[in-house]
């Protein structure tokens, strides 16, 4: 009787089981987003996309979910975000998903009730280090081309990154609804061979483009114009275009319109504000006015929309972009990736975000939710260092030394994707000329001779440097070269960094050169001394500080000022904030509050361009631009 009872018991658990895992199936494969007549369809019915960009790489992943839902509470049901290969990808060609977890980034926006557009390259363009390549990809490789090298890195990266984003699709119960193909390609290139070959890779991962059977849509971003349009159509993607808050949305969807006869409007890149760069006469952005009303029109028209960007955040580290518009052009994308966004770096609401809620909330019988609160700032004062260690004295933290090398090697040919290589070498006083000529300096090198500071070169300003030698037949050079950041966007984006045509006295190249390799990924190994009793401040000098909090309610989001400080780098507790430099027009940077902890933190500065001691440095609770 009891094996009976029993049996019975597990046939009925069985049976809950089957059906339980059978609904959820049915859920699943409910789940649908697809392109009909002139409409998105989502689970059957029309969804019109009301998007924000937010660029996971440039916030701190412990912020992830506050950003999120601030968007969400603007009334935005979806995130669009890139996917930027160099973050995933090393340059010794190791993957890396676990820093930046895009599995877990998809979590938390579908936790939070937004669906995801993926961007996902290769080539993301976004103001961001090389477009988004990583270093290995060098310039023997046609990049965005159907060049066989170039498609086999591709394809080794698709492998790996596509059934990671097939898993988070919508239809197999993820938030991802749509993926660009390549990205602004018409801006850039026409090889069909090449768009086509890209869908393929995705189609293989994903299904057959276009049709309630695929499981996503495929979509290109282009500019709204003929010629941008035609580089990148292909069968089987669908075209959006980007434009504005100054451009009229009519005028510009009857471009799309040329290219898409029938389906959904949509801005995938309506501009909340722009991109800054250093030396710039004042911070980009938009205003606030032309943004809402620009907003309104599109949303009237039924228009799907993405706002770039919604959050714009930071660029961490080394891994800002640049920009060129010819040979002898070269602008440096700033640290802060701001953008004059509707969430400000800190995650703060603005103005602007409030304009643009208020027009969601119209547009959609008020599908929006309560205004958040912003995080608290702390303007912490003055934090003293008490101790510096030279570069020169600390050789020990290089990656690799090149030695005897018959030319400075670049980046490339030293394997070195980001940072600095300081280059050393001999010359004969007694011969040659104290002016020294670098034909090439990219992006800015620093003279020393017998470690006595000369002066500097910096791309497209100077290529000729006259320095003073001390008694003796020989003298020792040393150059600390800096890349400043590759270009990220148009044709001159083989921008190899170094001095990759040498450094001549007289009509002679000098050499054999050491080179150090100085990616700075971690700073283990300084050998500190009192700052009382440094006397190398001439130097590219590290100095350390602690800042020390009492307890948890005394941490918050803050920023380092650049009053006092030249040109560098800062870490907070181990974590490379990012570049500073005090040219303007950012002359702050922000210090997330994640990074801070109760108790000791450490502060530590990398200065290369100030002759003399730096004793302090300021924390204060509001940014500055100007």
């Amino acid at each position: 009787m009891t094996n009976n009872n029993n049996n019975n018991i597990v046939k009925v658990l069985i049976a809950i089981s089957l059906t339980l895992i059978a609904l959820t199936l049915a859920t699943v494969s409910a789940s649908s987003f697809y392109i009909e007549g002139n409409s998105f369809l989502k689970d059957g019915e029309s969804f019109q996309i009301i998007s924000g960009s937010f660029h996971y790489f440039r916030s701190h992943p412990l912020l992830w979910r506050d950003r999120l839902q601030k968007m969400k509470a603007a009334g935005l049901n979806t995130v669009q975000t890139y996917i930027a290969w160099n973050v995933h990808q090393s340059i010794d060609m190791q993957f890396d998903f676990t820093t930046y977890n895009i599995t877990q980034f998809f979590e938390i926006a579908q936790e939070e009730g937004l669906l995801v557009v993926v961007r996902a390259g290769p080539y993301i363009c976004g103001e961001w280090e090389y477009g988004g390549f990583p270093a290995f990809i060098d310039q023997t490789v046609a990049i965005r081309s159907s060049d066989p090298a170039y498609l086999t890195y591709v394809t080794q990266y698709f492998n790996v990154l596509l059934p990671m984003l097939n898993e988070q699709l919508y239809t197999n119960g993820g938030p991802i609804i749509m993926v660009q193909v390549e990205n602004e390609y018409g801006s850039y290139g026409s090889d069909k061979l090449y768009l086509n070959t890209l869908l393929s890779l995705y189609e293989k991962y994903f299904g057959t483009a276009r049709g309630q059977e695929s499981g996503v849509v495929f979509y290109s971003t282009d500019g709204s114009g003929d010629l941008y349009l035609y580089g990148s159509q292909i069968a089987g993607v669908y075209q959006t275009i980007d434009f504005g808050p100054t451009d009229d949305p009519e005028s510009n969807f009857k471009i799309q319109r040329k290219f898409e006869p029938t389906g959904p409007l949509m801005n995938s890149e309506y501009y909340t504000g722009w991109l800054t760069h250093w030396l710039d006469s004042s911070p980009a952005g938009a205003d606030t006015k032309s943004v809402a009303d620009g907003l309104s029109a599109i949303l009237k028209l039924g228009a799907s929309v993405n706002m770039y960007m919604f959050y714009g955040g930071s660029n961490f580290g080394f891994m800002n972009g640049a920009n060129s518009g010819g040979a002898n052009d070269y602008e440096i994308t700033i640290q802060s990736y701001d953008y004059d966004s509707p969430l400000n770096e800190a995650g703060d609401i603005t103005n602007k975000y409030l304009a643009i809620r208020q027009v969601i909330s119209e547009a959609t019988g008020g599908k929006v939710g309560p205004i958040p609160a912003n995080n608290t700032h702390i303007a912490y004062g003055t934090v003293e260092f008490t101790e510096a260690a030279s570069l020169f004295s600390n050789l020990n933290i290089a990656q690799n030394v090149i030695a005897n090398s018959g030319k400075p090697l670049t980046f490339s040919e030293a394997g070195l994707d980001y940072g600095f290589i300081l280059y050393e070498t001999t010359i004969n006083t007694v011969y040659q000329s104290n002016q020294l000529d670098a034909m090439a300096v990219n992006d800015r090198a620093t003279f020393y001779v017998n470690d006595i500071y000369q002066g500097f070169l910096q791309r497209t300003f100077n290529s000729s440097i006259k320095v003073e030698f001390q008694d003796g037949d020989t003298n020792t050079i040393r150059i600390l070269l800096e890349n400043q950041g590759r270009i990220n966007y148009g044709s001159y984006m083989d921008d190899q960094k170094g001095l990759g045509d040498g450094v001549i006295s007289y009509f002679q190249y000098l050499g054999p050169w050491n080179n150090y390799l100085l990616p700075l990924r971690s700073l283990d190994g300084l050998e500190y001394t009192p700052l009382s009793q440094y006397r190398n401040s001439s130097q590219p000098t590290f100095y350390r500080g602690y800042l020390n909090i009492a307890s948890a309610s005394d941490i918050g989001e803050t920023y380092l000022s650049f009053e006092g400080l030249g040109k560098g780098n800062l870490w907070v507790n181990g974590f490379d904030v990012g570049r500073y430099w005090n040219v303007g027009p950012q002359y702050t940077m922000y210090i997330p509050s994640v990074l801070l902890q109760v108790g000791q933190n450490e502060i530590v500065i990398f200065e290369t361009l100030l002759q003399k001691p730096v004793q302090s440095i300021q924390l204060i609770d509001q940014p500055f631009f100007n």
